[in-house]
């Protein structure tokens, strides 16, 4: 009896270690797999800023080239200094004029020696330091860290035109220190360094938000674990793996959404649109379509936001891309190429078919009826090119379409131009 007794008193030791055993150990793989997870979604966002920041410099400087070359055009006998300060004055006021969410901003360094060393550069723009904006910078001055971050961009943008760095600086409008990932890139034209930061701080909702997700599958996973051995450490994997894939495939969808689509117009992003542009090029040269790209932005956009408010102005955003969708085809695409400025594809437009489908256009956004517009009109400036056999790329069908836009604002706006190949004109 006593013998059973004490067989039995083992079993329950058994039981009882074997239960706390395990919810030691689902707790332990609980709190890995959580970080695991958390972490995970935070590389995924920091790889979402990083697209961010590559993405708002290049078309900062595209943007800027771009006004170069249409200032040199109206002005031809412009020496370099002069069409320099005009882009310095241009740059100026869009980095000025920007606010990005995150707190990130945007700022510009000229580079006077790529040798480095004292008074290598000016700080040209910069609306975190405006104070200091025409000081020298120096490659030997450290950060609060203590790491010459001045030097390490330097040898960044002149081995490989660009870099990204992560250090220490303080928040925009704020004394606080936080370590920040930039992206700084050469824009030889000017020996401009045009850079962009954003705060890793500001990520961290992503790891609270995978943890609380978590949660509810980890009591469960502890509770069952208390009542069987073995069978919780089989319910502990499956609830494991399904938690694991349903938060990956969450934010891999969640954040596929942010690099395909345009949040605020509903159209396709720039990184999404790039490549169907692309497809479009080759499928168009391949089956000889007459595939038509359309450049096109709001006219006056920026007086929306200025007096009605960002908030109108994104609405501005939506219908002015509603519009554009009442006349394409299910083929056809729509994608916000930055700020204000969007690019349509239309795969087979016969050139007669042409101008009737612009004015169509023009007529829809017209009809626009926002009611805390208080009755003023949208209009748009549109410029159209077909991409031609003698196109080498996209690149090329852009550019002719970016100049008809030109010269849709320089005939007064609130209208179309079509610009042809000096092969082909249409």
């Amino acid at each position: 009896m006593r013998s059973k007794e004490k067989e039995y008193r083992k079993y329950q030791i058994y039981i009882l270690s074997g239960t706390i055993l395990s919810i030691l150990i689902i707790a332990v793989f609980a709190y890995i797999v959580s970080r695991i997870t958390a972490q995970a979604a935070y590389d995924a966002a920091l790889e979402v800023k990083r697209t961010m920041l590559k993405e708002n410099v290049e078309n900062t400087i595209s943007y800027i080239d771009t006004c170069a070359n249409r200032f040199l055009t109206e002005n031809p006998g412009a020496s370099p200094e002069e069409t320099e300060a005009a882009m310095t004055k241009i740059a100026h006021e869009k980095i000025y004029s920007e606010v990005h969410i995150d707190g990130t901003y945007m700022w510009v360094q000229k580079v006077l020696d790529y040798n480095g060393g004292d008074n290598y550069a000016i700080r040209l723009i910069h609306p975190n330091l405006s104070d200091t904006e025409g000081c020298y910078l120096s490659t030997e001055t450290p950060n609060p860290a203590g790491i010459k971050a001045y030097e390490e961009e330097l040898n960044g943008v002149r081995e490989n035109g660009s870099v990204y760095l992560i250090y220490d600086f303080k928040k925009l409008n704020s004394d606080d220190v936080t370590t920040k990932i930039t992206y700084s890139s050469l824009y030889k034209r000017f020996d401009w360094i045009v850079c962009m930061g954003v705060n890793m701080d500001d990520m961290e909702h992503y790891q609270d938000g995978a943890m609380r997700r978590l949660i509810l599958p980890q009591t469960l996973i502890i509770t069952f674990s208390s009542l069987v051995w073995l069978i919780m450490l089989f319910a502990m994997f499956r609830a494991y793996s399904s938690t694991k894939g349903r938060v990956y495939e969450d934010q891999k969808r969640e954040l596929s959404d942010k690099l395909y689509w345009d949040a605020v117009s509903g159209a396709n992003s720039r990184i999404r649109g790039q490549t169907l542009l692309e497809e479009y090029f080759e499928h168009s040269k391949e089956n000889n379509l007459n595939t038509l790209v359309l450049m096109l932005d709001v006219d006056y956009f920026k007086q929306f936001n200025d007096t009605y408010g960002h908030a109108v102005g994104d609405k501005v955003l939506s219908h002015f891309v509603d519009a554009i969708k009442m006349n394409i085809s299910d083929d056809d695409a729509v994608i916000r190429w930055g700020g204000d400025e969007f690019v349509a594809v239309f795969r087979n437009i016969p050139h007669d078919k042409q101008p009737q489908l612009g004015d169509n256009i023009l007529d829809t956004i017209r009809n626009i009826d926002l009611p805390e517009l208080d009755g003023k009109q949208i209009t748009a400036s549109m410029g159209f090119a077909y991409i031609s056999k003698h196109d080498r790329s996209i690149e090329d069908t852009l550019t002719r379409a970016d100049e008809a836009v030109y010269e849709a604002k320089k005939a007064g706006r609130n209208n179309w131009k079509i610009k042809g190949t000096s092969k082909n004109p249409i």
